[in-house]
């Protein structure tokens, strides 16, 4: 995996500090994100690097010194002179949590502050375990166990960031709506599992969240426009603008869901029900297509029973499809279909550089080829097409980015 600051967008969206005590966190901020980009490093190099004179060099690292984020780690090699004493980022100083909460699935991440992932957990949740207090009981038991399981003091966890399948106010922490899970209308999430962990966090869509994964350390790293389109249980995109992730002004920019698809009539939006789009290609789409696809394509299955056949779920139709299945290539050929469709119209408004294919359908390599051929046939509105790097882990390492910047900012304000 390749190295990245752990707090990647912090340290340039501040204004200029007018007051010192401003000046100095703002020096440290940036020092802070030196030394993680050069981790180990001296401050002759942070004065090299940075800009700033020696003595402003030798009064932030203090500072971040005093903070637990810096430690010695005694001289480096000399180049003639007295040795260097070299600086390295304390990444143990505390740690951050991620959850991802599926509508099958309940995933989880701890990692340390340099971003580096401590360990993964993940649970199948029944029908019982959707209940927001159900949920918010899964992940601080999660939570407690990864802590266990690693030696990590549970007191070092600084905080913990969820991705909720539905249309979130980050501001209030509440889930408006979550179609995929029965009964999450209007949860103020954050409130409940702040009071369950005892802990600082945040909620966020889980589709944002996978976009700002693959913007740190993923497929759209350094794009500044691209759109994140997943594909799996649900149908939702991320949306970022000039580097910076687009919600819109009531929270459900992405919910591209509930696009409307050609030949079907445009019907009303409503916030508790599915969409257009994604009753038509979410997962439970794709698979009753297979099925109508499978009363057609009878002929020729050998031993392999229909009901079986029946059972099998998108990602195991696609393996067919990209197997030469007749059935599965005409599931395959209607799903393309729409969700070309789709890209194309966002194209035309966001004009995007990269579109990112991701979830646990979405990435799968066949659909990416056939819409990329799909999208040939135009002549601009035409982005690059990627799968998703990341694949289901997107949205834990964008929590845990989110929750990092979260951490530098209260740490250093």
């Amino acid at each position: 995996m390749p190295k990245t600051s752990s707090f990647p967008s912090s340290f340039t969206s501040k204004t200029i500090p007018s007051r010192p005590s401003q000046l100095r966190q703002t020096n440290a901020r940036g020092l802070l994100q030196l030394l993680q980009e050069h981790n180990p490093c001296s401050k002759a190099d942070l004065v090299r690097y940075s800009g700033l004179s020696a003595p402003t060099v030798s009064s932030g690292i203090a500072h971040l010194e005093e903070l637990g984020l810096v430690e010695q780690m005694g001289d480096g090699e000399s180049s003639g002179g007295r040795p260097p004493g070299l600086l390295r980022f304390n990444v143990r100083h505390g740690y951050v949590a991620a959850a991802d909460i599926g509508g099958t699935r309940m995933r989880m991440m701890l990692a340390d502050l340099g971003g580096n992932v401590i360990t993964q957990s993940s649970v199948l949740l029944s029908a019982k375990q959707k209940s927001p207090e159900w949920v918010c009981s899964l992940v601080v038991d999660g939570l407690r166990t990864m802590c266990r399981q690693t030696g990590t003091p549970l007191r070092k966890v600084l905080h913990l960031t969820a991705g909720a399948p539905g249309i979130t106010n980050v501001e209030t922490g509440v889930v408006l709506s979550a179609p995929n899970l029965d009964g999450w209308n209007d949860v103020p999430l954050r409130s409940l599992l702040g009071r369950e962990a005892g802990i600082p966090c945040l909620i966020e869509n889980d589709t944002n969240l996978a976009a700002v994964g693959e913007h740190w350390r993923g497929a759209a790293r350094g794009v500044g426009s691209f759109i994140f389109i997943a594909l799996g249980t649900g149908v939702g995109a991320g949306i970022f603008i000039n580097g910076r992730l687009h919600r819109g002004a009531q929270w459900s920019a992405g919910e591209i869901g509930y696009l409307s698809v050609t030949g079907k009539k445009r019907t009303p939006m409503k916030v508790r029900e599915l969409g257009q789009l994604e009753q038509a290609i979410g997962g439970s789409g794709i698979e009753e297509e297979w099925r109508r696809q499978l009363q057609r394509n009878t002929v020729g299955r050998g031993s392999v029973s229909v009901e079986k056949l029946k059972a099998l779920n998108a990602s195991q139709i696609f393996d067919l499809a990209a197997e030469g299945d007749r059935a599965g290539g005409e599931v395959m050929r209607y799903t393309s279909g729409i969700l070309a469709d789709a890209i194309a119209d966002i194209s035309l408004l966001l004009n995007p550089e990269v579109v990112v294919l991701g979830g646990g359908v979405g990435s799968h390599p066949e659909l990416c080829r056939r819409i990329e051929k799909l999208m040939q046939r135009h002549e601009f509105a035409r982005p690059m097409l990627r799968s998703s790097s990341l694949g289901t882990q997107a949205q834990l390492h964008g929590a845990i980015s989110v929750s990092l910047t979260a951490v530098e900012e209260e740490i250093l304000e």
